[in-house]
């Protein structure tokens, strides 16, 4: 055999940097928008703001069959862009120009795109902060290899669930970690914030908390014993039976049970990254049989071509102020194209969410992206991009927009979705008899009264999730006659 050359003439598709940089802009937050603009007319002259925008006039939906709502009916204005740019973006541009935008994502002069010149965000996960702490503390290499294998192998929620054993085999022959090591490296992971982090069960986890308290710290004692002895009978709140045993006063044992319920069972979930404010979108406005569906103006970039600098370099021969003019009438065509799918799919949405907005969440209905793309003539990809991260304000309050897809629950006797059934089962919890609280089998025999058939395991899992007690913990004991109720 011997090497040789040979041209083959083959098909493929491949996403231009247009088509890159709208699916980009798509699925950009509000927020994430906000900062692109603000970038991009900081590197490109041929960007202004459009100080003289002024609102559009909103879509509105009026009772009928559901129509998805066309490109050409959606005013041009509502999107704060310069529509001028429409007939002259299909002129001629070397993509392959290395001051091309390349995607949407801008490069500097050494070719360094602006992203890497930002702060990086501030990590949520409990391990990066545990390794932080734990770079002051170590001192030497060996003990750092140990002590970043142990954090390794944490769960989500703190948790260290593999053995020492089977860690020290990971670190391999080089290190033949002892056990006394790898004790005191688990130790020396277990002193960092947040405390409990690194606990290899529930009740270590607790412990670790309490032990930190003062010692006198009221309850403290009964307390671990609580936690080491007694842990079924804190979640049954059975706990005479303690109190008899240890002859402990009612007094000593609420002190102790409020404060094992004060500790944090998962204290790496609870390192959660920083909440965001929710900004909407879209807004939903109106009275049943005419709702108002429109973007949220004061939010959306108010962005233009330069008009002087586009004349001026009409006739110039100059490339790189070309490509950036091309590059600004991509942006702003993508900007046009991004707030007329948002529309067009918020208006699809609630032509099947009436119910929601004229009743709220009991009505909510079953929907897919699939069904939401057929109306308005996209791909699911499509749909499930300009849903993410946004948020949609209606008369119930600010919503996400994935929430108006929910699940539809099967074997029912009426169209239902998870999130109706959610609704129902909060208004059944909050008007049932507090002396006498529902348990799950009883919810799910009044839900079956309206047609929705639900098995108990699936109450009790939606229960759950909106943080709703069970039935035991719901029960308010009677008021006896001539028995002083303290009040605050």
């Amino acid at each position: 055999m011997k090497a040789s050359l040979a041209i083959r003439a083959t098909q493929s598709m491949v996403l231009t940097p247009q088509l890159l940089q709208s699916i980009r802009l798509l699925q950009l937050s509000t927020l994430e928008l906000e900062q692109e603009i603000e970038q991009a007319l900081e590197d490109n002259v041929m960007l202004e703001a459009d100080e003289t925008y002024e609102a559009a006039d909103e879509s509105t939906i009026t009772p009928g069959p559901a129509v998805a709502i066309e490109t050409e009916s959606v005013p041009e204005a509502a999107t704060g862009c310069d529509a001028g740019v429409h007939s002259e973006v299909e002129a001629d541009f070397d993509w392959s120009s290395s001051e091309s935008w390349s995607g949407g994502e801008p490069a500097d002069e050494d070719d360094e795109p602006w992203t890497s010149r930002t702060a990086a965000p501030t990590s949520g996960d409990a391990r990066v902060g545990a390794l932080e702490q734990l770079r002051m503390m170590v001192r030497t290499r060996r003990e750092s290899a140990i002590v970043t294998a142990i954090v390794e192998n944490i769960d989500d929620n703190g948790y260290l669930e593999c053995p020492l054993g089977e860690i020290g085999s990971q670190l391999g022959d080089d290190f033949d970690a002892t056990s006394t090591e790898l004790e005191a490296a688990l130790t020396m992971v277990q002193s960092v914030e947040p405390t409990g982090f690194g606990a290899r069960n529930l009740v270590e986890c607790l412990r670790l908390q309490l032990e930190i308290l003062p010692g006198s710290t009221p309850g403290r004692e009964l307390a671990l014993y609580l936690v080491a002895n007694g842990l079924e009978l804190v979640a049954e709140r059975r706990l005479d039976q303690v109190r008899r045993e240890l002859h402990a006063s009612e007094a000593e044992m609420k002190a102790a049970f409020n404060l094992v319920l004060a500790l944090d069972p998962k204290p790496g979930a609870s390192q959660g990254a920083p909440a965001e404010a929710a900004i909407p979108d879209v807004i939903v406005s109106g009275r049943p049989g005419a709702w108002r569906v429109e973007l949220n103006t004061e939010r959306l970039p108010r962005i233009r071509v330069n008009g002087s600098y586009e004349r001026a370099i009409a006739t110039s021969a100059h490339r790189a102020l070309k490509d950036k003019l091309q590059e600004a009438r991509w942006l702003v065509r993508g900007l046009e194209m991004r707030h007329e799918t948002l529309l067009k799919t918020a208006r699809a949405v609630f032509e099947r969410q009436k119910g929601f907005l004229e009743h709220g969440e009991e009505r909510m209905v079953p929907l897919t992206l699939r069904e939401i793309a057929d109306a308005i003539g996209m791909h699911e990809s499509t749909v499930c991009r300009v849903t993410t991260a946004k948020f949609i304000q209606t008369p119930w309050g600010v919503y996400d927009f994935k929430s108006f897809f929910p699940s539809q629950i099967t074997g029912s006797d009426i169209e239902a979705s998870g999130t109706a059934v959610k609704a129902m089962i909060r208004r059944i919890v909050d008007s049932e008899n507090r002396l006498n609280p529902l348990c799950d089998g009883a919810i799910g025999a009044l839900l079956l009264r309206q047609g929705i058939r639900v098995a108990r395991r699936t109450v009790a899992k939606y229960r759950e999730a909106m943080k709703i007690a069970p039935a035991t913990a719901r029960r308010t004991a009677p008021v006896r006659r001539g028995q002083l109720v303290q009040v605050g």
